[in-house]
């Protein structure tokens, strides 16, 4: 069964025992302003794309799109020069990371993650006896965000409440996001190997 549900507007479709590449951000980790110009040229490229076109034509222009709006999100993430930066504290990403174990152990195979100053990448295949997606991240999020806080010190928000996520759909497209996320600090000029990033992790099968 196909399952879709709508954050803030925008899609999202999460079909049971999918490959997924997610990216999950702090609060407040890309200016409102910006983002809000973000999800306004997300929303007009796909509105015109679906009055021009039809079929098959309409589905790889709409991956496109989607392509290219990840691009500048994931690019205002890794030049956003203001905070918060809380994953840059040992404590705070061992949570994170032993939390991923512990949903992988149960909801998915984790294939690959990058724990980024302000932001997470994740590729997984969804177990498809698993909880819907959604409900896992949240749990996650929720976990993850409440001991984080008490690592620093502070309340509120530590996640920003939105996901993104895309069901990977071929061979092809699996290795190059899984390069894409390996690369991801050596990209951003944290380190010049992603060996040497200590938050960076891809499965023994997966190399």
């Amino acid at each position: 069964m196909q399952k879709i549900y709508y954050e803030r507007r925008l899609p999202h479709w999460q079909p049971p025992g999918a490959t997924f590449f997610l990216t999950y951000r702090l609060e407040g980790s890309i200016p409102m302003e910006q983002l809000r110009y973000l999800k306004q040229q997300y929303s007009e490229e796909e509105q015109l794309a679906r009055e021009r076109l039809a079929g098959q034509a309409l589905e790889t222009e709409l991956y496109d799109i989607q392509r290219r709006y990840f691009g500048k999100y994931d690019k205002a993430l890794d030049e956003n020069p203001n905070e918060p930066y809380w994953l840059r504290e040992e404590t705070v990403a061992t949570e994170v990371v032993d939390s991923l174990k512990h949903c992988a152990e149960r909801y998915f195979h984790l294939w690959a993650y990058c724990i980024m100053p302000n932001h997470v990448h994740l590729l997984i295949k969804h177990h498809e006896d698993a909880p819907l997606l959604a409900d896992i991240l949240q749990r996650h999020k929720g976990y993850t965000g409440n001991i984080c806080n008490k690592h620093l010190g502070r309340h509120g928000a530590f996640w920003q409440e939105e996901t993104y996520d895309h069901v990977v759909r071929d061979e092809l497209e699996f290795h190059r996001i899984a390069w894409y996320i390996l690369q991801n600090p050596v990209k951003a000029g944290l380190t010049k190997s992603w060996q040497d990033w200590h938050w960076t992790y891809a499965a023994p099968d997966l190399l």
